[in-house]
């Protein structure tokens, strides 16, 4: 009897640890992981936290702003996300190197939703791919890049994690340097929040890639607003800029002023956790500012006006005695909107 109760339970046991990762489980996480990981990004409002509550270790982390998007190319894999980094903000310069397409798939063997980063060949011609449908059928992986090693997506709680080869870390020779490396790297996404840890070492133990702190990059997803600004100057003349469309995590629009000696104005756009020191009120704000000091460096005695709200509010907005501004949530099918957000090639 005492037999059969030990047989009955290791059968159950193994079963359950089968079920961990079964196919229609990794199905689900394929689909949160298509649902979940497209759109914009940035790490500003980390880094406003940074510099207001303090810096871990190695100092604040890098200004990011990066773009995930879902493209159709059916000659590299069944699901595909192209994605890249500017440095900055969503205009500055492409982070060289980081023009790489996931090709996606279900791993039932590894019980994980596999995904292979490849950068692509001859990026420069590929910039801002995400607008560019006609280009998808040209994207190729660069071969002297990448292909070693996988990352393994798995259900954490109610959020996803991707973990390099098995236990994140994959060790590699590289095939331009012929250097041995390894990779420690970590990836954990919610709907919202997308935070990434990624260290690469010689075989020395030193550090190449990454920071000596292990903390996380915080990438927060951003969402586009149109926005409304008027300014009434001493001579009763009026200035009005209407439509323009910004992002919600740190997005900056300069306003030149009609003046008969014109100055610079910035409306300052963030949405992120409000950095109390007492923590009594460490909530998320969205947060409207116009100044005319430097880009994320304005003070009490230059704000010309600023209002607050609640991120799901979906709008935010002031009055003053001569300048007024609004930002409310834009439709994403609104045509101003999708023109605004079209790739011009500068070249």
């Amino acid at each position: 009897m005492r037999a059969f109760a030990v047989a009955i339970a290791l059968a159950l046991l193994a079963s359950s640890v089968g079920a961990t990762n079964s196919k229609p489980e990794l199905m689900k996480v394929l689909e949160d992981l298509l649902a979940w990981l497209p759109g914009e990004y940035s790490s500003m409002p980390q880094v406003f936290l940074e510099r207001n509550l303090g810096a871990p270790p190695d100092g604040e982390h890098d200004l990011f702003y990066r773009v995930f998007a879902e493209i159709e190319a059916p000659h590299l894999a069944e699901h595909v996300i192209y994605t890249q980094i500017r440095l900055d903000s969503d205009d500055g310069p492409v982070f060289p190197g980081q023009q790489v397409v996931f090709l996606i798939s279900v791993d039932e063997a590894r019980g994980a939703v596999s995904i292979s980063g490849r950068r692509i060949k001859d990026p420069q011609k590929y910039v801002d791919a995400h607008l560019r449908p006609e280009v998808w059928p040209e994207l190729q992986p660069d071969p002297d890049f990448g292909g070693n090693c996988n990352f393994n997506w798995r259900r954490h709680g109610k959020q996803l994690r991707g973990l390099l080869g098995e236990f994140g870390e994959c060790t590699i020779v590289s095939k331009n340097s012929g250097r041995r490396m390894t990779w420690d790297a970590e990836w954990i996404l919610n709907p919202d929040e997308l935070w990434i840890y990624d260290n690469g070492y010689l075989e020395d133990g030193s550090l190449i890639v990454g920071r000596s702190d292990r903390t996380h990059l915080r990438l927060y997803k951003a969402r586009r607003y149109e926005c409304f600004a008027a300014l009434r100057y001493k001579d009763g003349s009026n200035q009005v800029i209407n439509p323009f469309f910004m992002h919600d995590r740190g997005d900056v629009f300069t306003i030149t002023t009609e003046e008969p000696e014109p100055r610079e104005l910035r409306l300052e756009f963030l949405t992120s956790l409000w950095p109390s020191s007492s923590g009594r009120n460490f909530v998320d704000l969205m947060r409207l500012t116009l100044h005319d000091g430097e880009p994320h460096a304005y003070s009490q005695d230059n704000v010309v006006g600023n209002a607050w709200s609640t991120p799901d509010s979906g709008r935010v907005g002031f009055t003053t005695e001569w300048a007024s501004a609004r930002c409310k949530l834009a439709n994403p099918q609104d045509p101003r909107l999708i023109e605004a957000m079209r790739f011009t090639d500068t070249d």
